[in-house]
């Protein structure tokens, strides 16, 4: 009687092992389910939300909404001037506005760029700052080459400085449409550049006398 009571009670006890390795799979299993889902659910939206950043920044540079892009746009804008190099450009090259579409697009799966190290930077580098969309715009280091010395450099009919030696740095610009200008006591040149992708170093060359 005793054999036969421990034989029951051993058979319910391997039931009981089956039935909570059963759950255990179950549980398990619906936390891979759970996780896999929310996490889907993150990605999509964060896909989302970029997109939407991304089209409501393209739309504010059509329309040269200085509010709004003062907000997208991760760098100091004091006025509308700032950015008048750059609508210059888009306003003449229309097809600049799916060029930056295109790059913020590659971006959203393919972070590759290093800033400082890659010397083609993205027109507009796209950042998550606390929690809001940003777009850092290509910094463009202009040089001017010339053996004149003392010659003015003007830049969008702003004075920037003298030339002292054959390769002189000017600034560092926003994407744009830009005129270099080299006036002596002789003679004056003016040469237009167009800093919209490609190289971050632009080298702008003038003849001497």
């Amino acid at each position: 009687m005793n054999e036969q009571g421990g034989m029951q009670k051993e058979a319910m006890t391997r039931g009981e092992r089956r039935k909570q390795k059963r759950l255990f799979v179950f549980v398990c299993l619906l936390f891979v389910v759970s996780t896999c889902v929310v996490g889907a659910w993150v990605v999509a939206k964060q896909k989302t939300s970029e997109q939407k950043a991304i089209e409501q920044f393209i739309v504010a540079l059509r329309q040269e909404d200085m509010h709004m892009l003062q907000q997208f746009i991760d760098v100091p804008l004091e006025n509308k001037a700032s950015l008048l190099p750059l609508f210059a450009y888009l306003r003449k090259h229309q097809e600049g506005y799916d060029q930056i579409r295109k790059e913020l697009d590659r971006q959203k799966d393919d972070r590759v760029y290093i800033k400082g190290l890659t010397s083609t930077p993205p027109i507009f580098l796209m950042k998550l700052s606390q929690g809001t969309y940003k777009f850092e715009p290509a910094l463009y280091h202009v040089y001017v080459q010339t053996n004149e010395q003392g010659a003015r450099i003007l830049i969008n009919n702003t004075y920037v400085g003298e030339t002292n030696a054959s390769l002189m740095k000017v600034g560092e610009y926003v994407p744009g449409l830009y005129e270099v200008k080299m006036v002596t006591d002789e003679r004056e040149q003016t040469k237009k550049i167009s800093l919209f992708g490609g190289e971050r170093i632009r080298i702008v060359h003038f003849d001497s006398n």
